[in-house]
């Protein structure tokens, strides 16, 4: 009866002892994949050509180069209207152009107006090659530019004032062909106006 019983207890020990100095299983090597790079975002403006439909935007640059860029109606603010001004930021997706936003420049040009809290009318006026105005508002605006899909309003700098170019930069959150919705950085509520001209 003690033969079977140390026979076990030694069987015991032996396993015990293997099991204890086996190698671990090699592990799979592991294998880096890299992370794609954030694609490019290109600016461009130009004219809407008659090549465009519903979801493709044909424009054409300045030097007369055409570019077919994807673009949803959700994407673009002003409308497609063959002949227009366009403003367009987009990324290569599988090395073609899609759209981010795209701002038709043709219809952002307008006097727009509203009331302000004590009831008077105010109106900023955006004009040809880039000229600002502002009517019954506190401040002054000269100059307006598109940049990343931002509209930046330039105030005047007056003769010998030193301080730097004041530069407002606004979201555009809605244009149509008579409603203007502007949203301000840190701002709580956007501003809208509407078509005065």
């Amino acid at each position: 009866m003690k033969q079977p019983f140390s026979f076990l207890l030694v069987a015991c020990i032996c396993f015990l002892s293997c099991t204890g100095s086996k190698k671990k299983p090699d592990q799979p090597p592991v294998t880096v994949v890299p992370i794609e790079e954030v694609p490019d975002i290109v600016e461009v403006n130009g004219t809407i050509g008659d090549g465009t439909s519903m979801n493709m935007l044909e424009l054409i640059k300045p030097d007369g180069d055409t570019v077919n860029i994807l673009a949803s109606s959700q994407m673009v603010m002003g409308g497609l209207l063959v002949g227009n001004q366009i403003d367009v930021v987009y990324s290569l997706v599988d090395e073609t152009p899609v759209a981010q936003l795209a701002i038709n420049t043709t219809a952002l040009q307008h006097l727009w107006s509203q009331q302000a809290a004590d009831g008077h009318k105010q109106s900023l006026e955006l004009g040809s090659r880039g000229r600002a105005s502002t009517y019954g508002m506190t401040i002054d605006y000269e100059h307006w530019n598109l940049q990343d899909g931002f509209l930046l309003l330039h105030s005047p700098r007056k003769p010998g004032e030193e301080r730097p170019l004041q530069v407002d930069t606004f979201q555009i959150m809605l244009l149509t062909e008579d409603s203007l919705v502007l949203m301000a950085p840190n701002a709580s509520i956007a501003s809208a106006f509407y078509r005065d001209n």
